[in-house]
């Protein structure tokens, strides 16, 4: 599940928020839109930035069950040709997961797929 991607930027990437787990707010830029096929379904994911890089909240259909109910993350990186390096093999928890104290963004409802994501971090118990 190592995948180099081409996302189609937004013509308007705008300002949006995303709620946390502790009911706060944190604003990121909508940047674009890309698709991958998981055993012959396709999926479609958004890619948000920040100051901080890219970021990519996603929910699985593993969610619940086998991986964090709430969402994993991913940290895509820009490739030099205009593509982007999307690791799902790297997806982890977010850091509420360990210390309820963290306030982590939810996925919002355009990245929850119907897909089974088998790569990345798995359940904390």
């Amino acid at each position: 599940m190592r995948l180099e991607v081409e996302v189609d930027p937004f013509e308007e990437q705008e300002q949006v928020t995303m709620q946390t787990s502790t009911g706060d707010v944190r604003s990121y830029t909508r940047y674009g839109r890309f698709s991958i096929a998981v055993d012959g379904q396709e999926a479609e994911l958004t890619l948000y930035s920040s100051p901080h890089g890219y970021f990519l909240p996603f929910v699985d259909a593993n969610a619940g069950k086998e991986t964090y109910g709430a969402g994993r993350y991913l940290d895509p990186e820009p490739l030099p040709d205009g593509k982007f390096l999307i690791d799902f093999n790297l997806g982890y928890n977010p850091y509420c997961v360990y210390n309820e104290n963290y306030s982590c963004p939810l996925p919002p409802a355009e990245n929850r797929v119907a897909v089974a994501i088998e790569a990345g971090e798995k359940n904390y118990e």
